[in-house]
């Protein structure tokens, strides 16, 4: 297959691209960078601005599916102007490919966009989530900005492709992202829990997230998924297990919830989040996890 990736650079798309290639495939990516452009057979950068809505329609030549993963970062101070280039981000680099779609001849027959579990309503004692069981509430910025990207994304089903999406939960990596912000503190013996620690973390590593894009693009599936692993945790207990994983004693008290807004404003609600989300539907497709169980990822990502 000859995929189209944007976000390529980021964690997941650069996992996603790397996966794709040693399986034989062909990757174009988006960039707006000229230097970060290559050119060979099998891997090919072109540019694209979201801001000024120009993409190089080159890029769809030969295409047969689209992973779309582009979109500013949430980890940031939610200030108004922030809240506006995140939704932005996402809103208008789906409006630059649904254009480029539509505007010129192609072969792409299926796209995969990304969304994030925190569609789904906080709940610290509700049972595990399923796609097609818990309608999407939006209670924060977060909520909002997934349920404005989902619906955006339909319209790719009005061009006739088939659709995915992949809502993602707190991605383990041993190259940055959340696993290396909650194992600092614990590498100095800093290491606690959040508000009352009872919330639940729907984890997945970073190889089965990867493997769950690829697979869905393989065996071209629609509809929605969770991008999370079989047996999600609470937060406490997931911060032992990364003591329990480096060696270090995790016995500090939980930072409470108010401190945790004071230092974090309205993104606190990130943190602080509880989701259960199941991944029953993407294993009854077919998906076999190669880490379903948190120790076993924790001892591959922090070694």
């Amino acid at each position: 297959m000859v995929i189209l990736i944007t976000g390529a650079t980021g964690l997941v798309g650069s996992k996603i691209s790397e996966d794709l290639l040693s399986q034989g495939h062909t990757v174009h990516y988006l960039t707006t960078r000229k230097s970060a452009i290559k050119s060979s057979d099998n891997h090919k950068g072109f540019l694209w601005n979201v801001k000024e809505m120009t993409i190089d329609a080159k890029c769809i030549d030969g295409v047969d599916a689209i992973v779309h993963l582009a979109g500013e970062t949430v980890f940031q101070k939610w200030t108004d102007a922030a809240k506006k280039r995140i939704l932005n981000s996402r809103i208008d680099s789906t409006n630059l490919l649904l254009n480029l779609l539509k505007e010129n001849e192609h072969q792409v027959k299926h796209v995969v966009t990304a969304s994030a579990i925190g569609i789904y309503p906080d709940d610290q004692d509700g049972k595990a989530l399923r796609e097609d069981e818990i309608p999407p509430t939006a209670t924060n910025f977060l909520a909002d900005v997934c349920i404005a990207w989902e619906k955006i994304g339909t319209q790719f089903k009005e061009l006739g492709l088939t659709h995915a999406i992949v809502r993602i939960g707190i991605v383990l990596s041993g190259k940055g992202g959340a696993l290396e912000q909650m194992s600092k503190p614990v590498k100095f013996y800093a290491g606690s829990g959040f508000g009352n620690g009872k919330m639940w973390q729907s984890w997945v590593a970073i190889d089965d997230l990867s493997g769950i894009f690829i697979h869905i693009l393989n065996h071209e599936l629609e509809g929605v998924y969770n991008g999370v692993a079989p047996h999600p945790v609470r937060n406490r207990p997931m911060m032992n297990r990364i003591g329990k994983v480096m060696g270090k004693p995790v016995f500090l008290p939980n930072v409470p919830e108010f401190i945790m807004k004071v230092m974090l404003g309205e993104m606190s609600s990130i943190v602080l989040a509880s989701q259960h989300a199941s991944s029953s539907r993407i294993e009854e497709k077919g998906y076999s996890f190669k880490y379903p169980e948190l120790e076993a990822a924790l001892r591959s990502y922090l070694k």
